[in-house]
């Protein structure tokens, strides 16, 4: 094997790395979505780890790349969900606040699957 084969291996073993910590991070966005009780606290996690998730995945396809111009593309792609992500997020935060949804306040006890519901608040 000659050297530029095997810097070729180690930029893909990189690429697939960074790739792979891209969707465990957008995995625990997801975790996040279905754990959280309400839009806000679900809004926040998934976009936290979306955009981050989404700009680590993007980089790892930049470093796979085969040429420089198809690597400048995908990096001008991860500025623009850096960019446009969290105005996408205002935007549907903004959303729920105009249609009435209001933040859930105090303590929070997630149902459970065989509980009995009372008639009162507890």
């Amino acid at each position: 094997m000659d050297a530029s084969s095997i810097l070729d291996l180690v930029r893909i073993g990189a690429s697939g790395v960074v790739v792979a910590v891209g969707l465990l991070i957008i995995a625990g966005g997801a975790v996040g979505l279905l754990r959280f009780p309400d839009v806000y606290t679900r809004l926040h996690a998934v976009n936290a780890s979306d955009i981050v998730g989404s700009i680590a995945v993007v980089v790892g396809l930049a470093i796979a790349a085969p040429d420089w111009v198809v690597a400048g593309r995908l990096i001008l792609l991860a500025v623009l969900i850096a960019a446009l992500g969290p105005i996408f997020t205002h935007m549907v935060a903004q959303a729920a606040h105009s249609a009435g949804l209001a933040p859930i306040a105090g303590k929070y006890a997630a149902p459970r699957p065989n509980a009995r519901r009372s008639s009162t608040p507890p």
